[in-house]
């Protein structure tokens, strides 16, 4: 029964740490959206995506623009559930960047991601994803990938605890709350967690009158735990800039 008890307990950080990467936004399989003035709104091919009940099951619908652009200049910011005669309009998408949003998905299963309500069953197949240009990107992933585009990132509310190791029963630093605590990574990574670089500002760089240098209360390092065990980021940042 020890045994037993011990395999499980074992096997528990195992399962919690391969959710954590199920997370994630589909995005066009380009270096960077911010070089490219070809992609605005909704990130979505244009004949959009298919659609199934289940990982590998049947095609239900289509996940697309629908509109005309020239009559509606608000068509590339919504995108619809599409079924025959019906058309749901969905808002299951992230913003990340300026005008760009970008399809999440809550889930990964056998070459397949799911989309839309975490209640219901609805599918994209990832082959069929980057057959149209487009690609799957874990939160972590796409953390890294814009972090020297960002002003920095900030911590979630309630705040984040900035620890010597990338191990919740590593010695507490201090804590990292607010949008005075900027948050740099270095491109370390272990796990869920990423090593920091922290600067705590006396005020917000976008709103004062003091001198970097003047603004600058102290600076510190270590680590944070950068995605939850969902799978979603710990961090923020003012996507818009200041």
């Amino acid at each position: 029964m020890k045994k037993a008890i011990a395999i499980l307990l074992f096997l528990i950080p195992i399962a919690v740490f391969g959710q954590a990467f199920k997370r994630g936004i589909i995005i066009p399989a380009i270096d960077s959206l911010q070089n490219s003035a070809k992609y605005c709104c909704i990130l979505s091919p244009e004949q959009g995506f298919s659609v199934y009940d289940k990982p590998a099951g049947k095609v239900i619908g289509t996940l697309k623009r629908s509109g005309n652009p020239k009559k509606d200049d608000q068509v590339p910011y919504k995108i619809y559930l599409v079924s025959g005669d019906r058309k749901e309009k969905v808002d299951n998408y992230r913003e990340i960047g300026y005008e760009l949003y970008a399809i999440n998905y809550t889930d990964s299963v056998g070459g397949f991601v799911k989309v839309l309500d975490t209640l219901k069953s609805y599918w994209l197949s990832v082959a069929e994803i980057k057959r149209q240009g487009f690609k799957t990107v874990c939160w972590l992933d796409h953390l890294m990938k814009q972090s020297g585009n960002e002003l920095g990132y900030y911590a979630n509310e309630p705040g984040l605890r900035l620890r010597k190791a990338p191990d919740l029963n590593s010695e507490v630093i201090g804590s990292v709350r607010g949008d005075l605590f900027e948050i740099k990574l270095t491109g370390e990574i272990e796990g869920q967690w990423g090593k920091v670089k922290i600067t705590k500002y006396k005020e917000h760089p976008c709103n004062t009158s003091l001198s970097e240098k003047e603004n600058i209360a102290y600076k510190t390092e270590g680590w944070l735990k950068v995605i939850d065990d969902n799978g979603e980021p710990n961090l923020w940042s003012y996507i818009r800039g200041c």
